[in-house]
């Protein structure tokens, strides 16, 4: 079940832990899963703050992965039986090279590239943490609507979600030996009773 973690007056996130999960092997295979794709961008193309890769492949662990996901999404919203969800799902994976990060949200240009309905939250679990941390090395920074910057410093095993309008950026990290490999994804709730209009006309 996830917790309710109130940052600031006005910013409120919500934490969980899988532990049932392979870190060991869902690593290798967030990694694999770059190697082999076409559509991973890395360290300083586009402006990315490491390597980035939409989850194209699957496996044991990431599947188990995103089952437990799953169960805490449809526990933590309260899901009857015919709920039907969007996940946007990537791979972000971080070295002691990286030396971008930059504030952002998950509402903008390519996030209605699938489905037409903007995300609602955004979830990361994290596999694997950076180690040999000093000062703010490595936390997650999150920014109110009134720019008021906080902070938390994930764990592994840790999930975190959020609402996918809010700012955040994590932080990079020099002394590290290990990289920062997290899994993320943007979560749509679907409304079975809402019309979806097409945007163009089609055959079908």
């Amino acid at each position: 079940m996830f917790e309710e973690l109130k940052l600031t007056d006005d910013l409120i996130i919500f934490t969980s832990t899988i532990t049932n999960v392979d870190n060991s092997m869902l690593v290798k295979d967030f990694e694999f899963s770059c190697e082999v794709s076409k559509y991973s961008f890395g360290i300083n193309e586009y402006n990315s703050p490491g390597i980035q890769n939409r989850v194209l492949v699957t496996s044991k662990s990431i599947t188990n992965l995103k089952l437990e996901i799953n169960d805490k999404i449809i526990s933590f919203f309260k899901l009857t039986d015919d709920y039907v969800c969007f996940y946007d799902d990537w791979v972000f994976i971080s070295d002691n090279n990286n030396k971008l990060s930059s504030y952002h949200n998950h509402i903008g240009i390519g996030n209605d590239e699938f489905i037409r309905e903007l995300p609602e939250w955004t979830l990361i679990y994290y596999a694997q943490m950076p180690n040999n941390l000093k000062g703010d090395d490595g936390v997650l920074y999150f920014k109110t609507k009134k720019g008021e910057k906080v902070s938390i410093l994930p764990k592994e095993n840790q999930v975190i979600l959020f609402n996918t309008d809010i700012l955040h950026r994590p932080q990079i990290f020099t002394n590290s030996t290990k990289k920062r490999i997290a899994y993320a994804c943007n979560i749509t709730i679907l409304n079975r009773d809402k019309t979806y209009n097409k945007k163009h006309k089609t055959l079908l």
